[in-house]
């Protein structure tokens, strides 16, 4: 081959080169332009989220039960970690999290990982002692209840991004949830920060949450459901109390509890709120529904005579049987003395349809609208759906379904005088810019004379019937007593060992109202519902009375 041509093609292979080349760069700094400024960018800036606060909750006189507290989260850059072993073992000793998860953590072959997340101000300082490079610390917000235990399964848990889970918190997440904001840090090539951005997107803190429930009263229900369960030996309980002429919830109690600030795997099966999870046969507590439905309809006096059967009345299906053999009973006294046979035979006298139209007048068969997340509707079955026996089972309170706040909601219609609320635990929302108050709502659904004379016959019943044991001297007190059977579906019948031992109660006062409902699940050595119910009632209203009738004009 001649020089010449050589030269040519050296000549040509540069040519194509610089070409090349040439296009390389028009690419880079032209089309790829703001992608590469953009990674540069990010070599030496980075993003750092600022978390907006949640919302506080307090109780109805300004307590507050919930809240925020500064904690610092610790996450690492794995590609700038220099001596893996030491940094490792040294972390894992003060966070207190073993070696081996921390090394792992470390090998990832990412840019951010956690490590851990909330960690106390002094384990902040002493971890940054060592200046290790590749690991760094974001402020993060800790959910704390400075009551503790109180009005746990009400409030319910967030979960490590302070999301609710339960209670209220989930509930009101959109309202208690901060949003978060970000800065942007100017850091050299060892991670280190130099300057702020003037770029920041501020965080804004969540609104705040005043509830109905007033932490006292809360107190002392919970306080006494303990010792009852305890006591004998049941398996949990619950108690509502209701102000019943508004629904505002001023105390809601279930046990076992479990203490938010340390909850863990075994606290779970503590975490549903029972008052309205549970659906349970009520018992004779039902009976309320045929008292008012038989007074509503004007099929009955007080004084008319109902034949008892002597204690043994045989019915489609079964054969109805009442604690104690009666003979003729009033009217009245078929509620008193809580008779089966004599409320069987006031229903059946009403017929299917209009015991049914009363059972969900009243709210059964319904959510009752609190507003809490997780709450059954019951069951009660359509008319259509009724078996033979039926009509004597479901007015005392077996084949059907309920939850314990339905149960205060239904009585509350006799006590505040014939009008059906639907219960509420949040009274206010105040945020910077927005503010909401809850108002009550309700609707008449019975007459007034009709309320007041099942008032009466409830007021009866605790003064000089089954629920003797709720009275408080000097109070006006009314209510129904209810035992009722658990089904046991292992043996496809009514169990001979398991009870549900109940009371629904009213303090009986013309301005401020008050319903108590209390459920004992199980209960051993005792398991009537006025022996063990009824007593529980009537400690809670001693408290709520002395206590209302001192406060009330300050803060109700």
């Amino acid at each position: 081959m001649a020089k010449s041509q050589r030269y040519n093609y050296i000549f040509y292979l540069f040519v194509i080169v610089f070409i090349v080349l040439g296009c390389r760069i028009f690419y880079l700094q032209v089309i790829r332009r703001d992608f590469l400024c953009n990674r540069s960018q990010d070599q030496y800036y980075r993003l750092i989220r600022l978390e907006g606060s949640r919302g506080k909750i307090f109780d109805r006189n300004g307590k507050i039960l919930a809240k925020g507290l500064n904690f610092y989260s610790i996450f690492a850059d794995p590609k700038l970690i220099e001596n893996l072993n030491d940094t490792a073992q040294k972390l894992a000793a003060y966070l207190e999290i073993p070696k081996s998860a921390v090394r792992s953590k470390l090998e990832r072959k990412k840019r951010f990982v956690w490590l851990k997340r909330k960690i106390s101000l002094e384990s902040k300082k002493k971890i940054e002692s060592f200046k290790f490079k590749g690991i760094d610390f974001i402020k993060e917000e800790k959910r704390v209840y400075p009551e503790g235990k109180l009005a746990s399964s009400l409030l319910g848990i967030v979960n490590i991004d302070n999301q609710g889970l339960e209670g209220v918190e989930l509930g009101y997440n959109q309202y208690l949830s901060g949003k978060n904001g970000f800065v942007r840090v100017l850091q050299d090539s060892a991670s280190r920060e130099i300057t702020v951005s003037t770029k920041v997107l501020v965080p804004k803190k969540g609104a705040d949450l005043t509830l109905t429930i007033d932490s006292h009263i809360q107190y002392w229900t919970e306080k006494f459901l303990q010792e009852t369960v305890l006591d004998y030996k049941a398996r949990a309980g619950s108690v509502v109390v209701l102000k019943a002429d508004t629904g505002e919830v001023l105390a809601l109690a279930n046990f076992p509890f479990f203490d938010p600030n340390n909850f863990d795997g075994n606290s779970l099966k503590f975490l549903k709120n029972n008052a309205i999870t549970d659906t349970f046969e009520p018992g004779s507590v039902f009976k309320i529904v045929t008292l008012i439905a038989a007074i509503e309809e004007d099929k009955y006096d007080n004084e008319d005579i109902i034949f008892c059967e002597n204690g043994q009345f045989k019915v489609p299906g079964t054969t109805l049987h009442d604690w104690r053999p009666y003979g003729n009973l009033t009217f009245e006294q078929v509620f008193k003395k809580s008779s089966n046979i004599g409320v069987a035979k006031i229903a059946s006298s009403l017929g299917s349809n209009i015991l049914y139209h009363y059972i969900c007048r009243l709210g059964f068969g319904q959510r009752s609208g609190i507003d809490l997340d997780g709450e059954v509707s019951g069951m009660i079955k359509p008319v259509s759906k009724w078996s033979n026996t039926s009509p004597y089972i479901m007015p005392i309170g077996q084949e059907v379904g309920v939850n314990l706040v339905q149960l205060a909601r239904a009585l509350a219609v006799v006590a505040n005088g014939g009008y059906l609320i639907e219960p509420y635990v949040v009274k206010r929302i105040n945020a910077p810019f927005f503010e909401k108050e809850n108002r009550p709502k309700r609707k008449r659904i019975i007459k007034a004379e009709t309320a007041q004379r099942a008032k009466d016959i409830l007021i009866e019943v605790v003064s000089d019937g089954t629920g003797k044991r709720a009275q408080v001297p000097g109070v006006v007190i009314g209510g129904k007593t209810g035992t009722a059977q658990k089904y046991d579906t292992q043996i496809r019948r009514y169990s001979p060992d398991d009870f549900r031992a109940s009371f629904i109660g009213f303090i009986s006062d013309e301005e401020m109202p008050i319903v108590i409902a209390v459920s004992i699940d199980e209960p051993r050595k005792h398991h009537f519902g006025g022996v063990v119910a009824a007593p529980l009632f009537k400690r809670i209203a001693e408290k709520v009375n002395l206590y209302v009738n001192r406060e009330k004009l300050l803060n109700f």
